[in-house]
Parts: C-alpha cells; sequence; structure tokens
C-alpha cells in the first residue's frame, strides 16, 4: 500500500485500527497500545523505535538461546536467564502470544529437557515471526508518520 497518497489523519485511523486489529486477533495485549501511547511523551520516532528494539531483541535473545541448546551439555540456567528476558520484554511490549510461549520453555527448564527447551523455542520463533508479520504495516505507518513530522 502507498501510505504517500494518504493524508496523516487517515494514516493515524489507519495505525490505531491496526493496533485494534492486533488486540482482536490477541497477538498483543493492552501493554502494546500503552506503549504506543508513550510516543506523544517520548518524541515522534518512539514508538517506531520500540518496535524494532523488541523484535530485534528478541530475535538474538532466541538466536543466543539455540546456540545454547544445540550444545552437547545444555546449561539450563542461562537459557532461563534469556527467558526472564523474552519473557519481561514481551510482557513490557504486549506480545502476548509470546509471552505464553515463553510458558512452554519454563516447564522444559524445570524439567531439564532439551528437547522440550527446543520444542519451545520453535513455537516462540514461530509466534515471534507471526507478529513481525503483522507489525510489518504498523513500521510502515510510522515510518511514513515519522518522515512527514520531520518535513
Amino acid at each position: 500500500m502507498d501510505y504517500r497518497s494518504m493524508d496523516t489523519e487517515a494514516l493515524d485511523r489507519m495505525l490505531l485500527d491496526s493496533i485494534h486489529e492486533l488486540e482482536q486477533q490477541k497477538l498483543v495485549d493492552h501493554h502494546f497500545r500503552q506503549c504506543h501511547s508513550l510516543k506523544e511523551d517520548n518524541g515522534l520516532s518512539f514508538f517506531l523505535d520500540l518496535i524494532l528494539i523488541f523484535l530485534n531483541d528478541a530475535e538474538a535473545t532466541m538466536s543466543e538461546m539455540a546456540e545454547i541448546m544445540y550444545q552437547e551439555v545444555v546449561d539450563f540456567n542461562k537459557i532461563y536467564s534469556y527467558y526472564i528476558k523474552l519473557k519481561g520484554s514481551s510482557a513490557c511490549f504486549g506480545a502476548c502470544r509470546i509471552k505464553a510461549a515463553c510458558s512452554n520453555l519454563r516447564h522444559a527448564i524445570d524439567n531439564k529437557s532439551k528437547e522440550g527447551c527446543l520444542e519451545a523455542l520453535s513455537l516462540m520463533k514461530d509466534e515471534h515471526k507471526n507478529l513481525h508479520d503483522q507489525l510489518n504495516s504498523i513500521i510502515k505507518i510510522e515510518e511514513e508518520l515519522f518522515s512527514r513530522a520531520m518535513g
């Protein structure tokens, strides 16, 4: 979609509609909308920056976990520390399905199950990809709004 042809008011409406749709799909919860509302107090690029940082950090965290899980001897304490990081950031960001997928990882860690950890990680990666795909339109809208504001 070409957002450049739309007026700013229409883009703002589309952004809020997109957020609502993500909430309806239960991909995000009310924390995501709260993150969007912080944009007014923290600068025009705050929400866009937050989305990009979350997606990149979550991906990096899952890559670190995978690296540990594929070792001959799995360090479940390290996986646990990455689990805490990912679950916390997902909760704060409002990525409720990633946060929920983290619960499966916690169970596998508690049971010292390498296979269970790998299955949980696979689910977390799937949820991350799904959220990332759905956030692409929001990212593009935010980029267009930011470029207009910067003139």
